[in-house]
């Protein structure tokens, strides 16, 4: 598997485990503050992949049901605690502030799955994850990191 060396690219993954190992060489951005968008239609792999993502970061974390329907879940973590959002069931972007996303941004590590309706709300430096398929149903994950990142 390739390392991420450059601030934008992508990975053809042709499995769950393919997805996991991409996932966990996200683990090693994770900082304070940093936040992880996923995008892509329903069942291409953004669940699978926060939350390899939150293990890799946290090996101690054993469970990690989705944020679907509670919307937010959150971890301890030693780094920063981490904060796994779904936005899906977001009708506005004013629910973002009930939520508490603000103060999460600034000082926590946040993997956000479905971000576009919270767009506007979200860090510049971000790290932008997308999942599409392609016709022999395999995964691609292209990715955006700041260059502020890679260093």
């Amino acid at each position: 598997m390739q390392e991420i060396k450059n601030s934008h690219g992508a990975f053809l993954s042709f499995s769950v485990e393919d997805t996991m190992l991409i996932a966990s060489l996200f683990s090693r951005f994770a900082k304070k503050g940093q936040c992880f968008t996923l995008s892509g239609d329903l069942g291409y792999g953004k669940t699978l992949f926060a939350k390899q993502l939150i293990q890799s970061i946290n090996p101690g974390i054993l469970e990690v049901p989705s944020p679907t329907f509670t919307i937010v879940q959150t971890y301890v973590c030693d780094v920063a605690d981490i904060w796994h959002v779904d936005c899906y069931r977001l009708k506005t972007s004013d629910e973002f502030y009930e939520l508490g996303l603000e103060e999460a941004l600034q000082n926590c590590i946040t993997i956000i799955e479905w971000p576009e309706i919270i767009e506007n709300f979200l860090p510049q430096d971000r790290i932008k994850i997308s999942f599409s398929i392609t016709e022999a149903e395999n995964r691609i994950i292209s990715y955006v990191v700041p260059p502020s990142a890679i260093l």
